[in-house]
């Protein structure tokens, strides 16, 4: 009898714009609406891409997740233009292998 073979679990990958000195919120609409569309258009092709602001005291980061760094994404370049047009200064961190520990569904008692 062979051994159980354990489905692949998919590679995920993060990176990260940061922005130094912190933004205000209202002058994120359009990096939200084109994460938002981002993470829509990834999710219809069965691909996992998602992004998400985050406000600190002393640096806002946009954090990325994502199933391929390798893929130049027009996402990419349309957030970069729009920090540039909005006159941020930003850094984008490189792509790290993220890993998470593998979840097993708990059965119920009852």
């Amino acid at each position: 009898m062979l051994p159980k073979q354990r489905p692949r679990v998919p590679e995920r990958w993060a990176y990260a714009y940061e922005l130094d000195p912190p933004q205000p919120e209202p002058r994120f609409g359009k990096v939200k609406m084109l994460l938002r569309r981002a993470r829509l258009a990834a999710r219809r092709n069965g691909r996992l891409w998602t992004g998400e602001i985050v406000m600190e005291a002393q640096i806002t980061h946009i954090l990325v997740v994502t199933d391929d760094p390798d893929e130049v994404r027009a996402v990419d370049r349309a957030i970069a233009t729009e920090l540039k047009r909005l006159k941020m200064d930003f850094a984008i961190t490189g792509p790290a292998r993220v890993s998470l520990p593998r979840v097993t569904p708990r059965r119920r008692s009852g």
